[in-house]
């Protein structure tokens, strides 16, 4: 009997080991208005997803064409194709993988180098209002640099 009692103890242990290491992973990110992130960041623009490749065992490389550029004007180029680095993993802030679909992002990284993560996506919309409207009080969202 008392071998039992301990399996079932060892059992929920491991269970709720598991349970709290998930949530340990989520990706967090922490708030700020999009004017401000754009702001902060090298580089902003809309992308049409074109495909995601595996780039090593927990990176990937997002591959976009540019549609929009709100910030780095000087360093991308609208029509191109641009490469940008982040997790493969959504608790580690990996960008959204639907193919196809236009995201507002905003970007680390210079010379052809980029990177960014879940709290750096927006939509094409809100990243256009943050653009024309620097200044305004537009609710706050979560900011481009990601915590996991």
């Amino acid at each position: 009997m008392r071998g039992g009692r301990v399996v079932i103890a060892a059992v929920s242990v491991v269970l709720l080991g598991l349970v709290c290491a998930g949530s340990a992973l989520a990706c967090s990110c922490s708030p700020a208005a999009p004017a401000e992130s754009l702001a902060r960041s090298d580089a902003a623009i809309v992308g049409r997803l074109l495909v995601v490749e595996p780039h090593g065992p927990t990176r990937a490389r997002y591959r976009y064409k540019v549609m929009r550029v709100y910030r780095g004007r000087d360093k991308i180029k609208l029509g191109s194709t641009l490469t940008v680095l982040s997790s493969r993993s959504s608790a580690a802030c990996a960008l959204p993988t639907r193919v196809d679909r236009n995201y507002g992002l905003f970007l680390l990284g210079d010379d052809g180098r980029w990177a960014s993560g879940l709290c750096g996506v927006l939509s094409p919309r809100r990243l256009w209002v943050a653009a024309r409207h620097p200044r305004g009080t537009e609710r706050a969202a979560a900011s481009f640099s990601c915590a996991s």
